[in-house]
């Protein structure tokens, strides 16, 4: 069965600086949100990536790889290895996105730490990718992390999905409204809820004119050339 959540009202749930409630998995993306209030000490994660996405408020993400200031709508990937901790002086709610269990690397990703200046962390703005797009139903690539991929996207009417779908995928109003269809149920989101249509289930997406959208799926691997798709 479909679940709606919405953000505001699981954060409302937590009374505590840095607590955090786990609401959705998304294949092997496990969804949390968590209040940042305070600093957090410096810590780093070996083994996963971690995506932090500001709902409200506004948040200083530090790291070995310099800093960025979230606001909401906006998110950036910390790669694993990668030294962190994020920070806020007043409460904000987060969206946090990370692997559920310890990834196997045999291809050699798995990052043991991270060199200063190797790299930088980037701020993406969910709503930039959506002013960018030329046209509507066009999911665009915001950030990647262990092999699943946050997309967003904008439009009016009824949406192409596959069905039924061949992944998760976590449906997220930025604005406008949508519906979502499948077979035992019906629901209608509005900004700051999301769910998420587990794989297999057949459904159907509709939105107001003008919606905007992030999707969570897992991304698929190109075809290798000659190969059918």
């Amino acid at each position: 069965m479909l679940k709606k959540l919405n953000v505001a009202q699981v954060a409302a749930e937590l009374d505590e600086p840095f607590s955090m409630m786990h609401v959705a998995v998304v294949g092997d993306i496990v969804v949390s949100i968590y209040i940042c209030q305070g600093m957090l000490a410096w810590h780093e994660h070996l083994d996963v990536d971690e995506l932090f996405w500001v709902y409200e408020g506004a948040i200083a993400l530090e790291s070995d790889w310099g800093e960025v200031q979230l606001r909401p709508g906006e998110l950036a990937v910390v790669p694993k290895g990668v030294r962190h901790r994020s920070s806020a002086a007043l409460r904000a709610s987060v969206l946090l996105l990370r692997c559920g269990f310890i990834p196997q690397r045999k291809n050699g990703r798995r990052r043991l730490y991270a060199i200063s200046g190797e790299a930088e962390l980037k701020r993406v703005g969910l709503h930039n990718v959506v002013q960018a797009l030329s046209g509507p139903y066009q999911f665009q690539a915001a950030a990647r992390i262990d092999g699943s991929v946050v997309q967003a996207a904008w439009g009016g009417g009824i949406w192409a999905v596959e069905a039924p779908a061949p992944h998760d995928v976590l449906l997220f109003v930025l604005n406008g409204t949508a519906t979502v269809h499948t077979t035992r149920d019906m629901l209608h989101l509005h900004p700051g809820d999301f769910t998420v249509v587990p794989q297999g289930a057949v459904y159907q997406l509709s939105t107001t004119q003008g919606t905007a959208l992030v999707r969570v799926t897992h991304e698929s691997p190109s075809p290798v050339r000659g190969e059918e798709p």
